[in-house]
């Protein structure tokens, strides 16, 4: 197995360039060409999300999602992103100062990096404004300065489901510099760091034996190889590691359509169904820095909200006290919980 690799050929002009968005209450920031100022925001404690509370949804392509900050027990509600696009995904470096995501600021869905308190916009990608090529889904590596993300750039018509190609790329930035998984060739989807910075979980589809399955799998970036990590025939995804690398958990549809969050026990290989709420869909797992708690979306009081629970480890994985920690009529989603205690 080989990973694709290419190199940074030419300096874009656009690196000369400062762009701009408008961030609430502080004026103008610039989009920023590397090398990238130094850091405004201390170590930042809480969950980044994704909402769209303070708009009404726009159902065309440009939906203005955007990035709001809030303590596990739903005070210190802050506004972090304030535009007419999407942003969405978030993912916080190693020291939480820093959160990577995806916006569609610039036109094509690109790759950026801002400080947590929103300042300091950097896009990593710059592709031009009319690019056919996205990226998805980043999340920073723990100990390495990378990130993983997803791509449609490498997309292979000889088979047609691999759309989105899961890859990494250096927060040096660089379309050129982005590295992507060769094998499996498939459709791939959600992805998380295990703390070791060195082997990523992510989930597949379209080489299963059941072609609606949607399994999780390990790639190790250094050695090239690939193992699977779940083979249920369900839809796996979302797969998010504990701080201590011990335990994996996930979200999982099952056959009513109902979702629930799992833990995957990586030494024993045991499962246990982590919140257990029939008929309701529970997802988007994401481990306080002390994986005694864990934050995740849940429609269970009729529609998407972030839900905070403890998480009981041993003798295995259980919970107890979930609290709904945003309380809102719109969509909350895609909580990330920052490494900062």
């Amino acid at each position: 197995m080989a990973i694709k690799k290419q190199f940074l050929l030419t300096v874009s002009i656009g690196l000369l360039l400062v762009l701009t968005a408008c961030l609430p209450d502080e004026g103008l920031t610039s989009l920023l060409p590397d090398p990238i100022k130094p850091v405004t925001a201390d170590p930042t404690p809480g969950i980044v999300f994704v909402t769209t509370r303070h708009v009404e949804r726009d159902i065309g392509l440009h939906q203005n999602w955007e990035l709001y900050l809030v303590q596990p027990d739903g005070t210190g509600l802050t506004r972090l992103t304030e535009n007419d696009r999407v942003d969405t995904s978030p993912s916080w470096s190693p020291d939480g100062r820093q959160i990577t995501f995806r916006s569609r600021v610039d036109g094509s869905a690109d790759i950026f990096v801002m400080d947590a308190n929103g300042q300091n916009w950097r896009n990593l990608v710059k592709d031009p404004e009319d690019s056919i090529f996205d990226e998805f889904y980043p999340e920073w590596n723990p100990q390495r300065e990378m990130i993983a993300l997803y791509t449609d750039r490498f997309y292979s018509p000889e088979v047609g489901c691999a759309w989105h190609r899961l890859a990494i790329m250096p927060l040096s930035g660089g379309a050129d510099n982005i590295q992507v998984l060769e094998d499996p060739l498939t459709e791939q989807e959600t992805l998380g760091w295990a703390p070791d910075g060195r082997h990523l979980a992510f989930s597949s589809r379209c080489d299963m034996a059941q072609e609606q399955a949607v399994e999780l799998f390990e790639w190790d970036i250094d050695t090239g190889e690939v193992i699977q990590l779940t083979d249920d025939g369900n839809i796996n995804a979302s797969p998010a590691y504990s701080h201590d690398g011990r335990y994996l958990a996930y979200q999982s549809v099952h056959p009513d359509a109902s979702a629930d969050i799992f833990v995957l026990d990586l030494e024993t290989g045991e499962i246990a169904n982590l919140t257990n709420n029939p008929q309701f869909k529970d997802s988007h797992p994401t481990w306080s820095p002390d994986d005694s708690q864990m934050a995740f979306v849940s429609d269970r009081d009729g529609n998407d909200e972030i839900y905070v629970i403890d998480v009981i480890l041993e003798p295995f994985a259980s919970s107890a006290n979930p609290v709904n920690i945003t309380k809102h009529p719109s969509k909350d989603f895609e909580p990330a919980w920052s490494p900062a205690p």
